[in-house]
């Protein structure tokens, strides 16, 4: 055999000086690539899940909280409605009103002025 034949009998990988063939050395490369790619989309997976159940356990204290204040303001304005009623009750107004001068009313009459009828002082 003469030599350039030997030559080209010689496998790809060593005519490059390669120690193991490019095919063995991309598919166990790819197979290292495929586990690491899916550990760090599981990692991040992970850490998305995490950040998104922080996030709604704050907005639910925060919405807890709103509720709670809600539930005394509406308290609050019920016992301040009370109160009004209270105060603005007939009786009440005629106690606060005799200080001041004022007598209640016995009787009512009413004048019609739309038939030019005058009304008199006696």
């Amino acid at each position: 055999m003469n030599r350039a034949f030997v030559m080209t009998m010689k496998r790809p990988h060593e005519t490059l000086g390669l120690p193991i063939p490019i095919g063995r050395k991309l598919a166990g490369l790819g197979k290292s690539t495929w586990i690491t790619l899916t550990i760090c989309l599981t990692i991040a997976a992970a850490g998305l899940y995490i950040y998104q159940v922080n996030s709604a356990a704050t907005k639910s204290f925060t919405v807890r909280d709103l509720e709670k204040q809600t539930e005394r303001l509406r308290n609050d304005v019920m016992a301040l409605e009370d109160q009004s009623v209270k105060m603005q009750a007939l009786h009440q107004l005629q106690e606060r009103v005799k200080p001041l001068g004022y007598v209640a009313i016995d009787k009512m009459e009413f004048i019609d002025v739309s038939h030019s009828a005058y009304a008199l002082a006696e």
